[in-house]
């Protein structure tokens, strides 16, 4: 099993953040990761325990994933129900905190990863791993110059 977790400080009160980071309105807006995103159960308007969701990268993978937290303004997190070839289970946690200075967010991105096939895990974890780590600095990057400018 393989956790990434990255972090960044951004110029905003912590409940825009959230909505912002929540609002498939505006993702593509920021987010450099997917190429589509679909509510296929659940209201799209009001993300809650259960949502699925349809995420479709630019490289073309593919991911099922289901809510399975949702506590605004602070958290939100998925489960994947199906997904790319290489993952035997994903699961992500977006978690928003005030900073000590006040009108400041820190915001984690929290990525649990276990490859397959077993036999081959130990080659294709790190792979993985090293592909969402870079792939979540470059969602958090994105989320903090649009929450910045936009605030």
């Amino acid at each position: 099993m393989a956790n990434i977790e990255s972090r960044v400080t951004i110029n905003a009160p912590v409940d825009f953040v959230y909505r912002v980071s929540q609002d498939y309105a505006v993702r593509y807006d920021w987010d450099p990761f997917p190429e589509n995103i679909s509510v296929v159960s659940g209201d799209p308007n009001s993300l809650a325990v259960g949502t699925r969701v349809q995420v479709n990268s630019k490289l073309g993978m593919g991911m099922l994933v289901e809510f399975v937290q949702v506590m605004p303004p602070t958290r939100a997190a998925v489960k994947m129900i199906s997904g790319p070839w290489f993952l035997e289970k994903f699961a992500g946690s977006w978690i928003f905190q005030d900073a000590p200075s006040g009108a400041q967010t820190e915001a984690r991105f929290r990525y649990t990863i276990v490859a397959k096939p077993r036999l081959l895990r130990f080659l294709v974890e790190p792979l993985a791993a090293l592909y969402f780590s870079r792939v979540v600095s470059k969602r958090l990057a994105g989320l903090k110059a649009y929450c910045e400018e936009a605030s």
